[in-house]
Formats: structure tokens, C-alpha cells, sequence
């Protein structure tokens, strides 16, 4: 799958879906496209790189800071090859020089991690509590136990209504 990866890695100008088994390298190229992405002037506010689970996305940030350390130190990373098979341009070197000092302004997380701050940026507009969290799934499943006892306990109430749904 080289020239798969390799237009991961290096057409960075169209939005790739990278769908593939568990363990078979996604998040190493996410991480890797993330670095090309620096390493060709983008600056890291713009990037949001989406993944399903919070250890992949903790790892995505983690590999990026690696694969830019590397590449600045004049190693290319095995992951990277395919995208740099030397080493870098004096301006993707310039890029990442500028891009390391600010790479904790790159979105790197889940989904819902991702709508959660969209969500609290557009509070007001979406209608929600700006201080609104997402739960886990212990917290999630006591809410809808909570929530389920007391529907069904006015449901099965005296008094009410038989119609309701």
C-alpha cells in the first residue's frame, strides 16, 4: 500500500479518508500527513486531526512532536520516507523551525472531543450550557439509568396519563 500512503503523506491538498484494520499503522500516518501539512507552512491552528480514541489521539500528538524533532535533528523517520526520501527543504526546515514552538495550538483528538469545542465555542447559538462536559461512559450510563427510573416511575404513577408515550 506505498502509493497509498504516499499520497497520505504528500497530496495535501484534498481531504483523505484513511479507513483500515486496527494496528495496521493509521495513526503513524495521520501523524506523518500532520508533519507534512507544518512542514509545508500550514500553520498548526489550522490543523484538526480526528481520531476515534483518546490514546490514538494522545499517540497522533505524541508522533508528530516526535517525526518534527526528528526530521529538524536530519533523520527522516521510517514512516516518513515515502514523503521524504532525503531529508527536508531549507523551507520545510524553516516551517517546522517556526511550527515546533507552537505545536500544542494543533487540534489533535477524538470526534466527540472535536464537536465538544465546537459546541462551547457556539454555545449560545447551539442552545447548550457553555460549561456543558462530555461524560464517560460510567457517567453516561448512570445518567440514562437515572433519568430511565424517573420516566418510568411517573409513567407507572396512580395519576398518570395512559396516553402518554
Amino acid at each position: 500500500d506505498d502509493a497509498d500512503r504516499q499520497r497520505a503523506l504528500t497530496d495535501l491538498d484534498q481531504t483523505l479518508l484513511v479507513e483500515a484494520a486496527a494496528g495496521t499503522g493509521k495513526t503513524s500516518l495521520l501523524a506523518g500527513r500532520v508533519t507534512m501539512l507544518l512542514a509545508h507552512g500550514v500553520e498548526p491552528t489550522n490543523i484538526a486531526a480526528i481520531t476515534f480514541t483518546e490514546p490514538a489521539a494522545g499517540e497522533l500528538r505524541s508522533r508528530g512532536e516526535r517525526f518534527v524533532n526528528a526530521l529538524l535533528e536530519g533523520a527522516v523517520p521510517k514512516d516518513l520516507a515515502l514523503a521524504v526520501p532525503e531529508r527536508l527543504t531549507p523551507a520545510q526546515h524553516q516551517s517546522l523551525i517556526e511550527a515546533r514552538s507552537r505545536l500544542d495550538e494543533l487540534t489533535a483528538t477524538t470526534i466527540h472531543g472535536f464537536c465538544h469545542k465546537l459546541l462551547r465555542a457556539h454555545a449560545i447559538e447551539a442552545g447548550i450550557d457553555p460549561g456543558a462536559e462530555v461524560l464517560d461512559a460510567v457517567q453516561t450510563d448512570f445518567a440514562f439509568e437515572t433519568v430511565f427510573e424517573q420516566w418510568l416511575r411517573r409513567r407507572l404513577r396512580q395519576d398518570a396519563n395512559p396516553d402518554d408515550p
